[in-house]
């Protein structure tokens, strides 16, 4: 009878250990490679003006893109994702600084001219990424644009 006991008892927690075990070994693996070389800091806008873009009117900002973490990289992209507070969203790529040589270490990239369009939402939310030539995406970097008075 006590082996019985033993046995029923020792047998689970052995099979708790080994699950136990398993979920230690995976939380322990390595994962830097997830993390992005280029880190993006907070973005911020400058000079917002009045513009006209196909759907309408809307708000031009400069965008100002804090960047660390380069080293010997050139630009190749700017991915970026607009989300209005309706939910409904757009992506796009923008590569007019393709070839631009980013800093050693760290820096600010000054992305001018970007007409927002705001439909009939009170706030933007927009994400950026930069993609260098040789295929290194950032980390996300976003900031929520208000719809001010010269916003559509």
């Amino acid at each position: 009878m006590k082996n019985t006991t033993k046995r029923w008892f020792l047998e689970p927690l052995k099979n708790i250990m080994a699950v136990l075990l398993l979920f230690l070994v995976m939380a322990c693996s390595d994962d830097e490679e997830d993390i992005p070389s280029i880190v993006l800091g907070a973005l911020r806008v400058e000079n917002p003006n009045f513009c006209t873009h196909s759907s309408g009117t809307g708000g031009r900002y400069d965008i100002i893109i804090p960047y660390s973490g380069t080293q010997d990289d050139v630009l190749r992209n700017i991915l970026f994702e607009g989300t209005l507070d309706d939910g409904t969203s757009n992506t796009g790529v923008r590569n007019q600084f393709e070839g631009f040589q980013l800093e050693d270490g760290n820096g600010e990239l000054n992305w001018g001219d970007v007409c927002l369009g705001f439909a009939d939402s009170a706030w933007l939310d927009f994400e950026v990424r930069i993609e260098t030539t040789d295929g290194t995406i950032s980390s996300p970097a976003s900031i929520r644009l208000n719809r001010t008075d010269f916003d559509n």
